[in-house]
């Protein structure tokens, strides 16, 4: 929903072009012109709910303007207040600049509770002896609003006090305290936005013992809302355990992005998916040469020794055509956790991935890029992956999600095991 704040002296005037020139009297300085911020259409684009609504009303007249020149030198920094004052209107020198519109009154900090912040940028060029219309502008979310929550099982096997520590700038963390199953931390926190991934460690008494959780999730930007949740969930040797995953299913349309990050784990069943695999798989590729006992994928044994290198060549089969293909990867050997985390790999995004994922890719060369869009059958060599992994004892899984262009998604693990 988007609530509109409009600044504005005539409805003639709203209706001008943005950044409008018309010509002035020759007696004005040479060498400059006028911004004119008569027509000026602010308008504040609230798609994500904040609940700071009732902040922007009466924050109208103070959001800050600042304007900078082609070098990024400010040439003027005041209040709309004081730019009304001055009959809507400064004056330049000839040239091209740079406005910025923000809510805030100050800078913007790295993290903060309930704090959320509004901002602009619009390019405009002055031109000697002529008046420029900015027209409208549209402010939105400068920050990625988070918040924290626990599913009710999760909660049942709470004996303490914990926390959990949301990091997306480095050095700039903010704690979720959980002090017990009915009293935890339900504020929002507002973060700049640093890089792409966001870290959440979780601390706390569960069951009687202490532990300790650590997930990176990928495709972190501004104007998102990423709604944590830990849920609890069963091993696959019956043990209880637990997850933390972020909630697709909200109704928060008008993200212009998939609120689903790659690599999460899907909160729920959403009753209105699509149902089935879409007929999506991967399998050995023996007709490219892959080693005859790799039979099946998630119990493949690699072990240190140059005679029991195999051939790892598979295919992904997708009859739709793939639309997202990612990747999680996780281990129980915490250098090789640290070595993917540096590379920002723990979910890998094949499609579009980041830049730190080069490094991964040199390692684990899975196919990538936007090439992938619309394929139906894919190869790929995993091969090249046991030299990296042969120093990192353990369990290292690859779980592979593919969604097709009908949104039908399957997921299928790799496991590589280095005794």
């Amino acid at each position: 929903m988007k609530k509109f704040i409009l600044f504005s002296i005539s409805a003639v005037m709203m209706l001008a072009v943005s950044c409008q020139k018309t010509s002035i009297t020759n007696n004005q300085a040479q060498g400059e012109g006028f911004l004119s911020f008569s027509s000026l259409v602010l308008d504040i684009d609230e798609t994500v709910d904040t609940k700071a609504a009732s902040s922007l009303a009466p924050a109208q007249n103070y959001y800050q303007i600042t304007i900078e020149d082609a070098d990024g030198n400010v040439c003027l920094t005041k209040t709309y207040k004081e730019i009304k004052d001055a009959d809507n209107k400064v004056t330049l020198p000839a040239g091209n600049y740079l406005l910025k519109v923000s809510s805030a009154d100050d800078v913007v900090p790295d993290v903060e509770w309930e704090y959320p912040v509004y901002g602009a940028t619009k390019e405009f060029s002055i031109t000697a002896g002529e008046l420029t219309e900015i027209g409208e502008i549209t402010c939105t979310l400068t920050q990625c609003k988070v918040s924290v929550d626990y599913s009710p099982e999760f909660l049942a096997c709470v004996t303490g006090p914990g926390k959990t520590t949301v990091t997306i700038k480095t050095g700039c963390p903010l704690e979720y305290t959980l002090i017990s199953a009915n009293d935890y931390e339900k504020r929002n926190g507002f973060f700049l936005v640093e890089g792409t991934s966001m870290t959440v460690v979780f601390q706390g008494s569960i069951d009687g013992k202490n532990k300790k959780m650590t997930k990176v999730f990928n495709n972190i930007a501004p104007k998102q809302w990423r709604q944590i949740k830990f849920i609890q969930k069963v091993n696959e040797q019956g043990d209880a355990t637990f997850d933390i995953v972020i909630n697709p299913l909200v109704s928060d349309a008008v993200l212009n992005n998939e609120l689903l990050a790659s690599g999460e784990t899907i909160l729920g069943e959403d009753p209105e998916a699509p149902k089935g695999d879409g007929g999506i798989t991967i399998y050995p590729d023996y007709e490219a040469g892959c080693d005859e006992e790799i039979s099946d994928l998630s119990n493949m044994l690699i072990v240190p020794k140059s005679e029991r290198t195999m051939a790892i060549r598979l295919r992904a089969e997708c009859p739709n055509g793939i639309r997202k293909f990612d990747v999680a990867i996780s281990t129980d050997n915490d250098g090789f956790a640290a070595a993917v985390a540096a590379a920002d790999a723990t979910n890998l995004n094949l499609i579009n991935p980041s830049e730190q994922n080069a490094v991964i890719f040199d390692v684990v060369p899975f196919p990538h890029g936007e090439e992938l869009i619309g394929e139906t059958s894919v190869p790929f060599d995993l091969s090249n992956a046991q030299d990296a992994i042969l120093m990192y004892p353990g369990h290292h899984t690859f779980t592979m999600t593919i969604v097709d262009g009908q949104g039908l998604r399957k997921s299928i693990e790799v496991t590589m095991v280095v005794e």
